[in-house]
């Protein structure tokens, strides 16, 4: 997966990260639901004020991770890796680049609690688990919160 097939690039308007985000959730038997993907609507627009990273190959998305500010801390958001790039060392890639931009006092972000794979690769970036929550999604999401201080 890595090497020169593989592409990071910013966000741009033809990218179509809802289908990518679709393609997680089917994946893993969450539903998607517009009406709580709002930061999906307008993609550009939502992390304006933070930075989006996208990585490609030739068959498309492979990966996605967002960042926004939030008070003292920059929120990390839409952490998703499709199966053909699992295991290839993208996802902490994007992490790293997204704990790199602006300068903060730490990071949080909330995960489903499916994704198992992705919290180890947290912890081993030196985030500490902390509560749960039940979103009122369709679904009834659990997801666990995460930070790290820099």
């Amino acid at each position: 997966m890595r090497g020169p097939a593989v592409h990071f690039r910013p966000l741009s308007p033809d990218d179509d990260v809802r289908a990518h985000v679709r393609t997680v959730y089917e994946e893993f038997g969450l539903g998607y639901d517009p009406a709580f993907e709002d930061d999906l609507e307008e993609p550009l627009a939502h992390y304006a004020h933070g930075a989006f990273w996208v990585v490609t190959d030739g068959d498309g998305i492979v990966a996605t991770g967002g960042v926004v500010p939030h008070g003292a801390l920059r929120c990390v958001k839409r952490m998703y890796v499709v199966p053909r790039g699992r295991r290839s060392g993208l996802a902490r890639d994007i992490l790293r680049r997204l704990l790199a931009w602006g300068n903060f006092e730490g990071t949080e972000l909330w995960s489903d609690v499916r994704f198992r794979a992705a919290h180890q690769m947290y912890q081993s970036e030196g985030f500490k688990p902390g509560p749960t929550r039940v979103l009122a999604d369709p679904d009834r999401s659990v997801e666990r919160y995460f930070s790290r201080l820099d």
